[in-house]
């Protein structure tokens, strides 16, 4: 019987072509988003898949945060050990942003394949979603006087673009696209 070896000095080249088919036939995570290649940005705005606190954002008395962990918001006084849970919905909440006055919080919430923008009211601790594009829409952020937002979607034609919008009590309105067709392929 003829025995034959791989050459030990071939199996780095072993270790990168051997993922490459599986890479091919990954199903995509974010499929709304319109990208020239199928393995970059779309799991660059997933959720962190870990129980650990994440996405901290100062409330504006600088003695407290809001953070994300475990798939909800949580506050907690830096003077403590004990941290209050903000929201437990349905969705995975992150990226928090807390309005200069301290009543409002915009968040991510990543729910049924789509990432949609919500606000929490601080003072009602209601939650309300703002967003309803089957979209990825991130890193919401407040404008230094709580009056508009910013944030990232891909809702214009799957590409990521930032938009503005005018914010008042929880609500948006004249919603706007502030970033053009330019992309890089």
């Amino acid at each position: 019987m003829l025995k034959t070896r791989f050459p030990a000095r071939l199996m780095p080249l072993l270790y990168f072509l051997l993922p490459m088919p599986l890479l091919a036939q990954r199903e995509l995570v974010l499929k709304q988003i319109d990208l020239p290649h199928p393995y970059y940005y779309r799991e660059m705005y997933l959720p962190q898949l870990t129980t650990g606190p994440s996405s901290a954002a100062w409330m504006p008395d600088s003695h407290s945060l809001v953070y994300s962990m475990a798939g909800s918001l949580w506050k907690q006084n830096l003077n403590s050990t004990t941290a209050e849970q903000l929201t437990a919905g349905p969705g995975y909440d992150y990226q928090p942003d807390v309005s200069p006055d301290g009543r409002w919080v915009l968040y991510s919430s990543y729910n049924k394949d789509a990432i949609e923008l919500w606000v929490l009211d601080l003072n009602s601790r209601q939650s309300r979603q703002l967003t309803s594009n089957d979209a990825v829409n991130v890193e919401p952020r407040f404008s230094p006087d709580g009056k508009r937002i910013a944030f990232v979607s891909t809702s214009y034609k799957g590409h990521f673009h930032i938009f503005l919008a005018d914010f008042a009590n929880g609500e948006l309105r004249n919603l706007q696209r502030a970033t053009g067709e330019t992309r890089s392929d």
